[in-house]
């Protein structure tokens, strides 16, 4: 069998007429006990093979007919299994793999709704667009409305801080760091 494509084809599930297929291949082809019951071992195998892929039955069929176990006989449902189970391991992995490295590599900004862009021309779609917004704001606003209320003792100065121009928040942006560092400096003088 060739390898496969990483991907959809590794990991598509292995259809009832597949498992039969593979079973009716493995019967057939080594030598088995046989059964008291011949539906209970055909249930006991659909219980081992729930939840198999299509390649990795086939490839586990193909490596069983080419001696991957330690006999020579029909592998009982457990084996089958664990032998499904052991060529699927490097894709599983390889899997879990991606998807840890896209969940690491994920920004918590990728699912934030971003503002819509403008659309240019069609006064129509600009009419709508605009309908949007205004809706997206007011659903802001009416989200912080619905908030707390602000502490007036805490914001005393808020007023003042509005109508404040860029200058005079650099000024007192730098004052603030002076005081700081001049407090610091008076503080370690005065430890032994």
């Amino acid at each position: 069998m060739e390898k496969p494509k990483l991907g959809s084809d590794v990991f598509h599930p292995a259809s009832h007429a597949d498992r039969v297929d593979a079973l009716r291949v493995l019967a057939n082809a080594l030598p088995g006990r046989q059964p008291v019951d011949k539906q209970l071992l055909l249930a006991a195998y659909q219980v081992a093979l729930e939840g198999v892929t299509r390649w990795g039955l086939a490839q586990a069929t193909r490596e069983i007919l080419q001696g991957s176990l330690a006999h020579g006989f029909m592998p009982s449902p457990p084996e089958l299994r664990r032998e499904i189970d052991r060529i699927m391991a490097p894709h599983v992995a390889a899997r879990r793999r991606e998807a840890e490295a896209a969940h690491r590599y994920k920004w918590a900004e990728d699912d934030k709704p971003r503002a819509l862009p403008g659309p240019m021309g069609d006064p129509e779609a600009i009419a709508k667009w605009r309908a949007r917004r205004n809706a997206e704001k007011e659903a802001k606003a009416a989200v912080k409305a619905a908030g707390a209320p602000l502490d007036p003792a805490l914001f005393a100065d808020r007023q003042e801080r509005s109508k404040r121009t860029a200058a005079d928040a650099v000024d007192d942006f730098i004052s603030r760091q002076l005081r700081r560092s001049r407090f610091f400096e008076t503080d370690q003088e005065s430890e032994p």
